[in-house]
């Protein structure tokens, strides 16, 4: 009996490792190591893993951060990362779009830093915190937070995303018709700020007289 349950763990076993290769080629290596990637958004990692769940949870990863191949299979590419070797999976979104296709979206070769800075003051603080505030645009949403599961967001033209928390947390994100923020519900990282109203006009500088000249 204890023969025939080693047999069928080790078949197991066995198949664990074909599927972790199975799709894997120097060609598509090779392809993914001419490249020069960077993170497309803030990324956070439990270990040494990254999900396409993308939970909010585990260390972070900041957006734009150089990054390196070093290993495709299938469903996985592994990568360094700001001196963390990092695999990320795709599990949950097979239906909605391929593993390459969602690999590209979160490695992309150019680096997020230049729409970064065009983005006023208060937005470049929010995305650096990975808070999602009132006001900001899909694009903003998406470098502060990643992209939402696409099991449950399957198109980024929907009003609501859903994203995770963490693998029992979920909180969603509701664009208004001008495609900003105009919601968020559950327990999403914010502050609960407008990042959409004007700022407040500055105070005028009050008056001073001048000082009265001395007698000689």
């Amino acid at each position: 009996m204890r023969r025939a349950i080693a047999i069928v763990l080790g078949l197991a076993l066995v198949g664990v490792g074909c599927e972790k290769m199975r799709g894997s080629s120097p060609q598509l290596l090779s392809q993914w190591q001419s490249r020069t990637l960077y993170t497309c958004c803030n990324v956070h990692w439990e270990k040494d893993e990254v999900s396409d769940a993308n939970y909010y949870v585990g260390t972070l990863l900041p957006f734009g951060t150089p990054a390196s191949v070093t290993a495709v299979t299938t469903n996985s590419v592994t990568f360094t990362a700001s001196g963390a070797n990092l695999t990320l999976n795709h599990s949950y979104g097979r239906d909605q779009e391929s593993s390459q296709a969602y690999f590209a979206k979160v490695l992309v070769e150019t680096d997020p830093h230049v729409r970064f800075g065009t983005y006023p003051p208060k937005i470049q603080l929010a995305i650096k915190e990975a808070r999602v505030e009132k006001g900001m645009t899909r694009e903003q949403v998406i470098m502060s937070l990643g992209y939402p599961a696409t099991h449950r967001t399957p198109s980024l033209d929907q009003p609501t995303w859903t994203y995770w928390y963490n693998r029992w947390v979920t909180y969603t994100v509701t664009f208004g018709d001008d495609g900003k923020v105009a919601l968020t519900q559950g327990q999403a990282p914010t502050r609960g700020e407008d990042l959409s109203a004007p700022p407040p006009p500055p105070t005028p500088a009050k008056a001073t007289k001048p000082a009265p000249k001395k007698k000689k």
